[in-house]
């Protein structure tokens, strides 16, 4: 199910980049876009009907993909994930809809810039893998950069794009140090197989502090609140929308996930001077 929401969306954008950008196609073009999103939110809404609320503390819908020794996907929902991937299909079709009739140049790389977003956002919030949901994570900057750079307005979204992506990109950099670290501890950054494993007190402390910084800069939280006016005003109203609406939730969803339920959600071990990550089913 989840893999279905991937890839209609990567299907849609691979049909929308095969038509030919003339102006006879253009509204085509549209129309397959708005379409696509549509099918990912109903299909969303299946994901949610079929979801068993009675074990929302359990991952569900798990899909793995590890024939590759350098790469690992694993993938699945539970009772938070699941209301953020509804968010992100809900609100698609509305920042489409909201530049339906005023973007006329470079249509083709507007929509596929959209559809993109929606896939690597629902990536992120189904990824159950540190390193994947950094990745996932980040992989959204250089995007929305491109869309304000050539969708946006005023003579500052230059300067608002880059500010937005070199900020955001070095706030940041705490959290992949953090992963980095455990990795070193542990030999993995999966969520099941971190919450096995013991890590002294001043190490988990440090690695909080790492998330932290890193969604508090996302989120923005007050004094890191500098790339966010600029950003909201100079970018197309569709990137606006859906910065406000869920990419600025993907920090609020690892503060709740990783930075405060999974990695300082602990207690303390029988020795008293070490704490057992606890990386609970709920997140």
């Amino acid at each position: 199910m989840l893999i279905l929401l991937l890839l209609i969306l990567l299907l849609g954008s691979l049909i929308i980049f095969l038509i030919s950008n003339t102006l006879e196609n253009k509204n085509q073009m549209k129309k397959i876009a708005l379409t696509i999103s549509l099918i990912n939110f109903f299909i969303s809404l299946f994901l949610w009907y079929e979801f068993d609320s009675s074990s929302a503390t359990q991952f569900q819908f798990v899909s793995e993909f590890n024939q590759l020794s350098f790469c690992h996907l694993n993938f699945g929902v539970d009772g938070i994930s699941l209301y953020f991937v509804l968010l992100t299909t809900f609100v698609t079709p509305i920042a489409l809809l909201s530049n339906y009739t005023n973007i006329t140049k470079n249509l083709k790389l507007f929509l596929i810039s959209f559809l993109v977003l929606e896939t690597l956002q629902i990536c992120a919030f189904v990824s159950l893998d540190l390193l994947l949901f950094y990745i996932f994570f980040e992989s959204v900057l250089p995007i929305l950069f491109i869309v304000i750079v050539i969708f946006g307005h005023g003579k500052d979204r230059f300067r608002s794009a880059f500010l937005f992506f070199l900020y955001t990109l070095a706030g940041s950099l705490p959290m992949l140090l953090s992963i980095l670290v455990i990795y070193s501890y542990i030999g993995n950054t999966d969520f099941q197989l971190i919450s096995l494993y013991e890590i002294s007190l001043d190490s988990q402390k440090l690695l909080w502090l790492g998330f932290f910084v890193a969604f508090a800069v996302k989120t923005p939280l007050y004094p890191f609140i500098i790339w966010l006016p600029k950003a909201h005003s100079d970018s197309p109203l569709a990137g606006s929308i859906l910065l406000a609406a869920t990419i600025l939730k993907l920090a609020t969803y690892g503060a709740l996930c990783l930075g405060m339920s999974q990695t300082c959600a602990y207690k303390l071990s029988n020795s008293g001077d070490t704490l057992k990550l606890m990386i609970p089913n709920y997140c």
